[in-house]
Order: C-alpha cells, then sequence, then structure tokens
C-alpha cells in the first residue's frame, strides 16, 4: 500500500519567520504536534512540540520572564530541524514507518514536484496497525 492511501492531505502549516508563539497556537488550536515549516511554498524544515520544549528558557524570576518574551518572539526557522526526512505519496506505508522508526521521528512530511502535499504522523501509523488488528482478531 503506497503512502497516498493513508497520509493526511490537509497539511497545517506555518512560515518560517513566523513566531514561536505562532506555532504554539497553531499547534494547540490544531491538535498536532509536528508542524511543517515552509518558505513561501517550499517546505524548508518542521518543528514539533518537543522542538519548542527543549528551546524554552528557564522561566526563574525577572530575567526568565523577559527570556521567555523574547522566545516566544524568535521565528521559528530558529528552533525548526532543517531539510526534514521526507518521502513522495509512491513510497510504501511500511517504509515510511520504517524511516520514523529507524529515524526515531514522528512525522514524515510528504513533498511531490518540490511541494507538501501530506504528512505521516506516528498516530496515522497506529491507526493503520489497529486496523489490522481488527482484521486480525
Amino acid at each position: 500500500m503506497n503512502v497516498q492511501k493513508t497520509m493526511i492531505t490537509e497539511v497545517v502549516t506555518i512560515q518560517a519567520d513566523d513566531t514561536v508563539e505562532r506555532a504554539i497556537a497553531v499547534c494547540e488550536q490544531a491538535g498536532i504536534r509536528h508542524l511543517p515549516v515552509l518558505e513561501g511554498d517550499e517546505l524548508i524544515g518542521i518543528v514539533t512540540q518537543n522542538d519548542i520544549r527543549h528551546a524554552t528558557p528557564s522561566p526563574i524570576g525577572e530575567i526568565g520572564e523577559e527570556a521567555n518574551r523574547l522566545f516566544l518572539a524568535t521565528p521559528v526557522r530558529k528552533v525548526m530541524k532543517r531539510a526534514p526526512i521526507t518521502a513522495t505519496p509512491n513510497h510504501r506505508f511500511k517504509d515510511v514507518v520504517r524511516l520514523m522508526v529507524e529515524n526515531k521521528i514522528g512525522a514524515v512530511p510528504i513533498v511531490s514536484a518540490g511541494r507538501l502535499v501530506g504528512i505521516v504522523s506516528e498516530l496515522d501509523a497506529l491507526r493503520c496497525l489497529l486496523q489490522i488488528l481488527d482484521l486480525v482478531e
């Protein structure tokens, strides 16, 4: 089965110059943890809730409050992972899941002709596994 049948095609994205604060809001609003980062229409990175959490400054004292304000105003490009591992719609679903497992990543953007056309996350893989388990039982 190719990934085109299982990928999410309504991909929520963010622009590289958008702020970390906007990325947090977009993730919370959409209920997602992996946010592809675009520059125009080109995929240049991916930012996750973990990336943001690891980059967040300590909240201790007044210095912490100021650091947090500055951090929230930081462009996403400063905290994203550049050149994310991607696949095409023609990749087999199991190969995309294997990419996630081998690289210890939670999502793989799906790109066709240089444009983001979908995404597969660990939750999508678990949904597929659940369907298979339902068939087996």
